[in-house]
């Protein structure tokens, strides 16, 4: 829920902790000497259900925490330094502690390097799915043009599954304030009507919204809002004809997609969300091809109008390094988090 409190080009910025952080990242987060937490509950997925070998050990590891909340504080790992104040102001008094201790700064060049070595490996290994030609496309081609296509200072809003959990792994976030995520609350349909007021709020500034099919179909009458006070969002639908995340729980565990898959006579199904749109007054694209995906998007930004654009995704999991013991749950002593539900056709 931090994600854009600094930009994530920043050289020093690790990313998302816990479930869907990558590997590196954990492994810094498990072997830090202190950890300082500011305004974080430590909740359960970026800590990998607080399971020690994963994410966070403490101790070894001294935690010194720092929220509004005194109900916060050691709730969920043992704190050396504990605090209870309002951010800004302990944030103001640290800043001037350490421009007393350190009046020129510290410098990391070996940290530095580590860090940057590490995002060209995680995105080496995304590159070729990040640029693939095929359709349905992949989610990280999705990801990736997105990103390219939105302004550095635009607004994001995403719905839940792999568009929230994709971004928050591989989308980088450039301004503070900028990213409206339903996080662990998991509130599908929050996505695409969040980023109506986001619109309201900053007319001028691009607002594009990430959801899946599913989210999208909670509440598609947000449309007649949209055309009724020109709010100029785009809908990216992430259309993976499913539930994706429960599908992939479900098949994983029980062996079947059940109520989770959205298929007539044995084919996938989905409704035509691009004439829907119209229907309501709003621009609608179907992309029928990878290449087409952008340079719609692209144009949708530059009109500035409300706009859905429907694009067939395949169901492929975020690739997770951390761990959820939501197998506790479904089944012990297994560590199948997820499985693909296949591409889906055409």
């Amino acid at each position: 829920m931090g994600k854009g409190a600094l930009p994530d080009d920043h050289p020093f910025v690790l990313g998302m902790t816990g479930f869907w952080g990558t590997r590196f990242i954990n492994e810094q987060c498990r072997a830090a000497d202190w950890i300082l937490g500011l305004g974080t509950r430590f909740s359960e997925a970026d800590c990998s259900s607080w399971e020690p070998e994963y994410t966070f050990n403490f101790p070894p590891t001294r935690l010194i925490q720092i929220d509004i909340d005194p109900a916060e504080i050691g709730r969920n790992y043992p704190v050396e330094v504990g605090a209870v104040a309002d951010l800004k102001q302990a944030l103001t008094a640290l800043h001037r502690a350490a421009r007393k201790l350190a009046p020129a700064g510290v410098t990391r060049p070996e940290r530095r390097g580590e860090i940057a070595a590490a995002r060209a490996r995680f995105a080496a290994e995304t590159r070729a799915h990040a640029q693939s030609d095929t359709y349905p496309m992949r989610p990280e081609r999705i990801l990736a043009d997105v990103r390219a296509a939105m302004p550095r200072d635009a607004f994001l809003t995403t719905d839940v599954g792999w568009n929230k959990n994709g971004v928050g792994q591989q989308f980088p976030i450039y301004e503070p304030g900028t990213i409206f995520t339903p996080g662990g609350y998991a509130t599908m349909g929050f996505g695409a009507p969040a980023a109506l007021g986001v619109k309201l709020a900053h007319p001028e500034r691009t607002v594009v919204s990430l959801v899946g099919d599913g989210g999208f179909g909670q509440n598609p009458a947000l449309l007649a809002t949209a055309f009724e006070q020109d709010l100029g969002v785009v809908w990216v639908i992430m259309n993976n004809h499913a539930f994706g995340t429960i599908a992939g729980l479900e098949k994983a565990h029980f062996g079947t997609t059940f109520g989770t898959v959205f298929e007539k006579d044995g084919k996938p199904y989905s409704p035509d969300h691009a004439a829907i749109a119209r229907a309501y007054g709003v621009d609608g694209v179907t992309v029928s091809a990878a290449g087409d995906f952008k340079p719609a998007l692209e144009r949708a930004i530059q009109a500035n109008r409300p706009c859905v654009i429907d694009v067939v995704m395949q169901n492929e999991p975020v690739p997770t390094a951390g761990h959820w013991n939501i197998m506790d749950i479904y089944s012990p002593g297994k560590r199948v988090h997820h499985a693909s539900t296949g591409a889906p056709d055409g």
